[in-house]
């Protein structure tokens, strides 16, 4: 019997446009971009169906993580009485990945597992990816090259409604190489700058080019955790450019900072992390992340940083300070 192929991770939004949603996705590669952009595709249609913020989970594994915390969280019932939506980037960390073929077997009808896994390359004669493309759970996002990358840059590129030539498309990709990420980036600012200046010829936008980073919210508290300074710093402001509201991100800030401290009692009475996530309304996952915080491990600092998110909190409702300079004497005085 011929061997099934892998379905595109492409093949994701016309099975959904079909009506078809699976429950588990597990969709691997080396294309980050598109692995990130399925996700969102994903969290977007099947917003309608998470009837609660808290059956709505977004994990990053780490180096070593296993893969049982998942599994029961997964299992677990939905709190709003419709679907769960549990979303796990970095799989290739995981621990014991080959336990998760119980539960492709026989999934939960309530829970929407999407599993993002990097990787080169994959064996479909092991498990549990034999499984997944037999159960048609396994969607692939391989980096694009050449004529391929081409062809998608100047789709993209027509969908922004701006006009380059083929030499053009080729001379954004010299520059600014082949990463999806990278090249998506630089067309959003792109077109930002010709519609504010219409006319703008080609010499003028290859001025603007040049490679960006994106960061999320969850980088911020790991580097914060780790007492990294400049780093968190650097995120910080890049969620900020990103329009990322101030008072948004400091309240992230004071979630992180409150479960750092209330873990600490926990570990004191010797609950597990189970008992002790559930106790304090987060996922396993969250809970264990705030336990890695070696910096803030420390009642002293956390007084600090209670004291100091107080004073943040102060001046956005108070004063007119830039909020690059309210998050900056933020960042000092949590990690100093």
């Amino acid at each position: 019997m011929a061997k099934k192929s892998v379905k595109s991770v492409n093949q994701i939004i016309s099975e959904i446009k079909q009506g078809i949603i699976q429950p588990v996705y597990y969709i691997c590669g080396n294309d980050q971009y598109s692995l990130d952009a399925a996700v969102d595709y994903l969290q977007k249609r099947l917003a309608p169906q998470i009837n609660s913020e808290f059956d709505r989970e977004i994990i990053s594994a780490e180096k070593g993580d296993d893969i049982n915390g998942i599994i029961d969280l997964a299992l677990a019932f939905p709190f709003g009485g419709g679907k769960k939506l549990i979303v796990v980037k970095n799989f290739e960390n995981i621990n014991g990945r080959k336990e998760i073929s119980d539960y492709i077997g026989n999934p939960p009808d309530f829970t929407i597992l999407v599993i993002l896994h990097y990787a080169e390359k994959i064996e479909l004669s092991r498990e549990p990816f034999k499984l997944l493309n037999e159960k048609g759970y396994l969607y692939e996002a391989r980096e694009e090259t050449g004529d391929d990358l081409t062809n998608w840059l100047s789709n993209r590129i027509r969908k922004m409604n701006l006009n380059f030539n083929d030499e053009q498309i080729r001379i954004l990709i010299e520059i600014v190489g082949e990463n999806k990420s990278l090249l998506n980036s630089q067309i959003d600012k792109i077109a930002d700058y010709v519609s504010s200046k219409p006319g703008a010829d080609f010499e003028e936008i290859k001025k603007l080019i040049n490679p960006t980073k994106t960061y999320s919210i969850f980088d911020l508290q790991d580097a914060i955790g780790a007492g990294n300074a400049a780093k968190a710093l650097e995120i910080a402001y890049n969620l900020l450019d990103s329009n990322l509201d101030i008072v948004m991100l400091i309240n992230m800030i004071s979630k992180y900072i409150l479960t750092i401290t209330q873990a600490l009692e926990l570990m004191r009475m010797n609950l597990n992390d189970g008992e002790a996530s559930a106790k304090l309304g987060v996922s396993w996952y969250y809970y264990i992340n705030c336990k890695k915080a070696k910096f803030l491990l420390n009642e002293n600092r956390l007084r600090k940083a209670a004291r100091a998110l107080y004073e943040a909190d102060l001046a956005v409702k108070t004063t007119q300070t830039d909020p690059k300079d309210i998050i900056t004497q933020l960042l000092a005085k949590i990690i100093s």
